[in-house]
């Protein structure tokens, strides 16, 4: 009886895992990435701007400031930037500084991969930071929020706000 009980509730797992689908549609002019928490769909905006404008414009896109799940993507928004804005220096990423180290440059604490966190909701893990030499270096105790410099491909902490840079990318759940 306890044999035939165990095998029912492995047969309704396997069943439930089974038929677990992945959204994988994107609205035009959205390209879509695999996610380990479903289908996540990203466009690069190439245009001047603050962050706080560029939290806005994805938002009336239903989308947020997209962070990089993995260096795929990153190079992904690097080279459409690139193609789009040839002259744009670097683009805003969704990732912000940890409040535990706000006020501090690099510590054992607060290191490079532990002093950032994604802000998209989507991403896990840090392997798509890709830190310039020397960043995250919160010069000024006052760099939050992250760019990306689309040539070099690497990231820098920047200070949020009074500042323009030349694009960003937003993101959004996939639908299916």
């Amino acid at each position: 009886m306890r044999q035939s009980s165990v095998f029912i509730l492995l047969l309704c797992v396997s069943s439930a895992l089974a038929t677990v689908e992945v959204a994988t549609k994107c609205p035009d002019g959205w390209k879509w990435f695999k996610r380990s928490r479903g289908g996540w769909c990203m466009k690069v905006f190439a245009e001047m701007i603050t962050l706080e404008d560029a939290q806005a414009k994805c938002k009336t896109e239903g989308a947020v400031v997209a962070g990089t799940q993995n260096l795929d993507e990153l190079n992904w928004m690097a080279d459409t930037v690139q193609t789009l804005q040839p002259s744009s220096v670097s683009i805003w990423i969704g990732a912000t500084r940890t409040n535990a180290c706000k006020d501090v440059r690099i510590t054992a604490e607060c290191t490079a991969l532990s002093s950032f966190y994604w802000t998209d909701g989507s991403v896990v893990g840090v392997s798509g930071f890709k830190w310039q030499p020397g960043e995250p270096n919160n010069t000024g105790l006052g760099q939050a929020c992250v760019q990306l410099y689309i040539d070099k491909k690497l990231m820098d902490d920047v200070v949020c706000s009074g500042h323009k840079l030349g694009g960003y990318a937003c993101g959004k759940i996939a639908s299916f």
